[in-house]
């Protein structure tokens, strides 16, 4: 089925696994200025010499494309790394001197404030003090003595510890209505 003209140039056919072939590597071309491809081909291709020397055109735009995209993550490093010092000059520095300004008034106005006595620590200096209270000078009180100011502030009428006197009350009458 050859061809007479390829019989006497002393060209063979070439089978459809080459033909294949080929158009493969056709279309390696034009995808190789996808990085990830690139790095795919360079590493096959470097791992033969044969393929390396047959294919070098491929071989040299794949090394040529990982080149310029390690160029192109280098800029954009740089390029976030700019704008990441940006924005802390521009917002980061002037929060923290004004957290650092709040910080300061606040420790002036504390200084400035006049000093509060602590009840505790009152009811403690008066409870040891020695004319403060009987008990702790040693003189024996009876319970009924130490009751004795509970008792006057107890209420003894009905009424009373509401603050209204058993006469303000309003009665009520059996069987009748309240008028």
């Amino acid at each position: 089925m050859q061809n007479d003209g390829e019989m006497r140039a002393g060209k063979r056919r070439r089978s459809l696994v080459e033909v294949e072939e080929e158009r493969v590597w056709a279309s390696l071309y034009r995808r190789a200025a996808d990085p990830i491809i690139a790095a795919e081909l360079v590493a096959h291709l470097e791992k033969s010499g044969e393929l390396r020397l047959q294919h070098s055109g491929l071989y040299l735009r794949c090394r040529h494309v990982l080149r310029s995209e390690k160029a192109r993550q280098v800029r954009l490093r740089k390029i976030g790394a700019g704008i990441r010092w940006t924005a802390h000059v521009v917002i980061g520095v002037p929060l923290g001197m004004v957290g650092r300004l709040f910080r300061m008034m606040g420790a002036i106005v504390m200084v400035c404030l006049p000093e509060r006595e602590d009840r505790a620590a009152a009811q403690v200096r008066r409870l040891t003090s020695a004319d403060a209270s009987q008990v702790d000078v040693g003189k024996g009180l009876s319970p009924a003595e130490i009751a004795r100011p509970l008792h006057d502030q107890a209420a003894t009428k009905p009424g009373q510890q509401a603050g209204i006197d058993a006469s303000q009350r309003p009665t009520r009458r059996t069987g009748g209505r309240a008028r």
